[in-house]
This record gives C-alpha cells, sequence and structure tokens, in this order.
C-alpha cells in the first residue's frame, strides 16, 4: 500500500515540475520585406523580462513553456509567439502601414512618416501619460531613440543635459535648439546669480529653461535628428531639433478636463555609514595603531556609546509631488479654443529645497474660409525654486557624509551644533546649511505666436508665423552670521540679482 501510495505521489508531482520548466530560447528577427537581419528589436515575456536583439539579429532569452514572446519594432507590426519547447524560434516581422500613415511635424510643416526620408522620431501625449513628469525635458528620458538625457543636478527644476545623436562641438554648447509652437527656444541652462556659497557658477544652479511649460499643454514631441531634417533652421538646429506642439481647440461642445496627481518619492541607496558606536571602536584602533596621538576618552568603551547623529537622514525625508490641471476646449466649424491653466509642487528629498510651477495657456484658430486660417497662442508661467547647494565638498550631501556621528544637531541651548575641533578643515552643520542660507529663484515667462495660412490648394499652402519669448527672473539670496560649534561667521550677506 506504501508503494502506491508513493508512485501516486511522485505521478502528481511531474506536471508541477513540468510547468516550471524553463528554457533558454535563442532565435533570429529578420524583416519580412527582403529577409535582412533586425538589430535593436525587443523581445520580452509577459513578466517584460526582455532582451534586444544583436547587430545580426539573433537574441536569447529565458523563458518558461507557455510563456509568450513578444517582439516588437518601431514601424513594425508587433508578434507574439507561445513557447512550447526550446526549440529556435525566428519570427520575420511585417511594416506597420498604419504606423507609417502617422503624421509628423517638421522644420516645412508635417509630413507622413511613409513619405519622410529624415530621420525623426515622434512622441504622442498618450505617451506622456505613462509616468509622472514634471519637466519637458524629462518627457524624452528613454522614450526617443539616438536621445540621451542627464540631469544636472538632483534638485527638483534642474537643468538637464540632452544630447541628439551625442554630442557635436567642444567648447560651445551641445544642446538642441526647442520649437515651441513656432517660437524658438534655446535648450542651454541659464544660471542664476552665481552665490559661491549657494552652488556658485557650477551645474547645482543652472536652471532649466523648459520648465516654464506643462507637460499637460504638450500634444507631440518631434525630434529632428539629422541635417536634412533641420536644415531649415540652419546652424541653430546643429545640435538637433526638438519640436514641441501644443493642444488644440476641437470642434464641438465645450469640454472640460482635469489631470491630477500625487507622488510621494523617498530617498534610496544612502551611504552605508558608520554609527556613533563603530565610529568610536575605528577611532581607538586609529590611536592603537598609532595613526592618532591621542583620543577622546568618550571612544576608550565604545559599547557604552549609543547610535549618534544619522546625518544623511537629518537632511534627508521623503517628498511629496503634485500635479493639477484643468482645461476648456471646444468651438464652431469655423473657431476653436482651448484655455488650460495648470499647478505643480515638487518638494526635494533635502531639507527646504521646492519647485513651483503655475501656467496658464489660450490657443485659437479661426478659419475664415477654405482658403484663410488665423490663429494665436498665449502662454504665460511663473516658477518659484528654493535652491539648496549641493555641489563640490561644500554641499550638504558631502557635508553630511564628512560630520562625525558625535556631533548632535542641535546643542544644549537649541543652537545648531557644530565640530569641536576645525583641524583646517571647514565641515558645516548640514541642517543648518539647508535651514538658515536662502537663495530662491522665481522666474516669469511669456510665450507668444500668432500664425496666418494660406492654402493654395490640398498640395500646397503658404504659413506664416511671428513670435516672441519673454522672459525675467529675480534671483534672492541670503546668508546670515552664525556660530556653529568653533565654526563662526560674523558677515550677513544679502543679495539680488534679475535678469531680463
Amino acid at each position: 500500500m506504501r508503494k502506491i501510495l508513493f508512485l501516486l505521489l511522485l505521478i502528481c508531482m511531474v506536471p508541477c515540475v513540468m510547468y516550471a520548466q524553463s528554457y533558454q530560447i535563442s532565435g533570429k528577427v529578420t524583416d519580412a520585406k527582403d529577409g535582412s537581419p533586425m538589430p535593436g528589436v525587443t523581445v520580452q515575456t509577459q513578466t517584460k523580462v526582455g532582451v534586444m536583439t544583436d547587430f545580426d539579429g539573433n537574441y536569447t532569452i529565458k523563458a518558461n513553456k507557455g510563456d509568450v514572446l513578444t517582439y516588437s519594432f518601431i514601424g513594425m507590426t508587433p508578434q507574439s509567439v507561445k513557447v512550447e519547447s526550446d526549440r529556435p524560434i525566428n519570427v520575420a516581422l511585417q511594416e506597420d502601414n498604419v504606423a507609417l500613415e502617422e503624421v509628423v511635424v517638421v522644420g516645412y510643416g508635417t509630413m507622413k512618416k511613409s513619405d519622410l526620408t529624415g530621420s525623426v522620431s515622434s512622441l504622442s501625449a498618450d505617451r506622456l501619460k505613462e509616468s509622472v513628469i514634471t519637466n519637458l525635458d524629462q518627457a524624452l528620458q528613454g522614450r526617443v531613440a539616438g536621445v540621451q538625457v542627464a540631469s544636472n543636478s538632483g534638485a527638483p527644476g534642474a537643468a538637464t543635459s540632452i544630447r541628439i545623436r551625442g554630442a557635436s562641438s567642444i567648447n560651445l554648447t551641445n544642446e538642441p535648439l526647442y520649437v515651441i509652437d513656432g517660437v524658438p527656444m534655446s535648450g542651454a541652462g541659464s544660471s542664476t546669480v552665481g552665490f559661491s556659497w549657494s552652488g556658485g557658477s557650477n551645474g547645482q544652479n543652472v536652471v532649466n529653461p523648459l520648465s516654464a511649460i506643462a507637460p499637460s499643454d504638450i500634444l507631440s514631441i518631434d525630434v529632428l535628428k539629422d541635417a536634412s531634417a533641420a536644415a531649415i533652421y540652419g546652424s541653430a538646429g546643429a545640435n538637433g531639433v526638438v519640436i514641441v506642439t501644443t493642444k488644440r481647440g476641437n470642434k464641438g461642445r465645450t469640454n472640460i478636463t482635469y489631470d491630477g496627481s500625487i507622488s510621494l518619492q523617498s530617498p534610496i541607496d544612502k551611504l552605508d555609514m558608520m554609527n556613533l558606536r563603530q565610529y568610536g571602536t575605528y577611532q581607538q584602533q586609529l590611536y592603537n595603531e598609532g595613526f592618532l596621538p591621542n583620543v577622546d576618552q568618550a571612544y576608550l568603551d565604545p559599547s557604552l556609546l549609543g547610535k549618534g547623529t544619522n546625518w544623511q537622514d537629518a537632511v534627508m525625508d521623503n517628498a511629496w509631488m503634485q500635479n493639477h490641471s484643468l482645461s476648456l476646449n471646444g468651438g464652431t466649424d469655423k473657431t476653436q479654443y482651448l484655455a488650460s491653466i495648470s499647478y505643480t509642487n515638487q518638494d526635494g528629498i533635502l531639507l527646504n529645497s521646492d519647485f513651483e510651477r503655475f501656467t496658464g495657456r489660450v490657443n485659437v484658430d479661426n478659419e475664415f474660409n477654405k482658403y484663410i486660417k488665423v490663429g494665436a497662442s498665449l502662454s504665460y508661467s511663473r516658477t518659484d525654486e528654493s535652491i539648496i547647494n549641493n555641489d563640490g565638498i561644500n554641499g550638504v550631501v558631502m557635508q553630511a557624509a564628512l560630520m562625525s556621528p558625535a556631533v548632535p544637531v542641535y546643542d544644549f541651548d537649541g543652537n545648531y551644533a557644530g565640530p569641536e575641533t576645525v583641524n583646517g578643515s571647514s565641515i558645516y552643520n548640514p541642517v543648518a546649511l539647508t535651514k538658515d542660507q536662502i537663495n530662491t529663484l522665481r522666474r516669469e515667462r511669456v510665450i507668444a505666436n500668432i500664425y496666418g495660412q494660406f492654402t493654395l490648394n490640398q498640395y500646397l499652402n503658404f504659413r506664416s508665423e511671428v513670435g516672441i519669448d519673454g522672459s525675467n527672473s529675480t534671483n534672492k539670496g541670503f546668508k546670515p552670521s552664525y556660530e556653529y560649534g568653533q565654526l563662526k561667521n560674523t558677515n550677513i550677506m544679502i543679495m539680488q540679482n534679475e535678469a531680463h
């Protein structure tokens, strides 16, 4: 009887083992039109584990029996294949005719993808909704081939560096040209007042010129990558061109749309620093090995010490971010309109760092007859930023890493504490750096555009546009007198700078 039960148990276990069987699947992806290998094709399972084909179109991926592999590439129809065994799976992808009929914006107007000879990548409003973004340049990160986006700083609203097909200049800017509803705009970051004690002229205090545009207002983003696509812009488009088209009004009854999101950001992967007990043991070992002439009496028995101050926890906190936008659009057969307002507030993970933006936009189009059409766009934005110095050795994060865990945040009198000995170096209380020193930036920007279009026939039309881009920035700084332990400053600094 026991043998029979044992055999039944083995029989029941066999299907489970077979179900969990894992295969190493290999294969090749080719173009169904001419049989040529296709590099860069995404191959992934339903669990989102994926790989990309190499230069010869080959791939290797781990999958379980019964998994479905999906093969996708821009401009091609995706295919799905179910894994039945470890046999090679070769796939031939076909052109997606629907995708080729999509309209993209180029310097001369709009074209179908199928008629396009230059290198242009497009990003629609639907893809922008896939993640929560604060600025327009973040929308390009990881979404457009050949475009590299790198943050110059982790501060809210900070500028980013964008490279289209790499760098093209050694001494001059490599940022692309932006065209917002026909108005050209430089992508190079603009500097704040340049207070050396609060970021100086380094990357920390370079602000983002595109942070004045609300992502919720964007209809599409088209990236012109090569010379043929960006030729109309001349040398200004040498680093590539990013054309941003905002939403317009639609024919029909008035529609009211609200979009909102609230999210929480948390610092991760903090440096693994010594607590006070570990620091005391380390100091005692240095003394015993002859590296220190003496040791603090408190470190003679480290087991009596507590955890001390975790300076990274002291200067970092969870950060809330919220986005709200309200739009009104509609119109008749002749006139269409869109009006929108948006509000963004993002706290930084460093204390007292934040970014706040308010924008308003009005777009109007009017068709007099089948030949003449005119329109206008007007947008206003105001951003407020609290900038915290986080550059180099004097930055808040570096100071938090250098400060001893034996130093408390506050002394017994409730004042900011500091090191009892300076030893020729300047290690400041990082919490005091975030709360005592103030560096604020307010920017206001107006972008306006008027166009007139004369349609001769279905193949030819004439369009003329006039646009303005005006801005004003006010940067204020305050540095009080202080006494943090042995570090003292008796001077008070108050500064203000305006740029137009």
